[in-house]
């Protein structure tokens, strides 16, 4: 919710589950013993699912595996800093194009 790369369309979701909770308007009266939670327990977990399936990846990634990595890097000790202290400038970005040694352009294949 907080995060700023997550569309603020897709952060009224979690505000709809919400809403629906706490409105007294339900699919199934709450009057029915256990019927009526049980709907309420549904439709919030389908609200949230949607809210999660429609936030980008990348977000959801940094935020579940991508803090735990970040934490993980920091305890031993790979950090941003010795990344950026291994780079030195001589790293290449090309392309390449595999050459067998047999072909020889110049001569006529038989």
């Amino acid at each position: 919710m907080l995060d700023k790369r997550v569309p603020p369309f897709t952060k009224i979701i979690p505000i709809l589950a919400i809403a629906y909770i706490v409105s007294p308007y339900d699919v199934i009266a709450d009057r029915i013993p256990l019927l009526g939670q049980f709907d309420d327990l549904i439709v919030t977990t389908i609200l949230f699912l949607v809210f999660i399936a429609a936030s980008p990846n990348h977000v959801i990634a940094d935020q579940t595996i991508g803090k735990k990595l970040r934490d993980l890097q920091k305890q031993k000790g790979f950090g941003q800093e010795s990344y950026q202290e291994s780079s030195d400038g001589k790293t290449v970005d090309a392309d390449f194009k595999y050459v067998d040694d047999e072909y020889e352009p110049d001569k006529e294949q038989k």
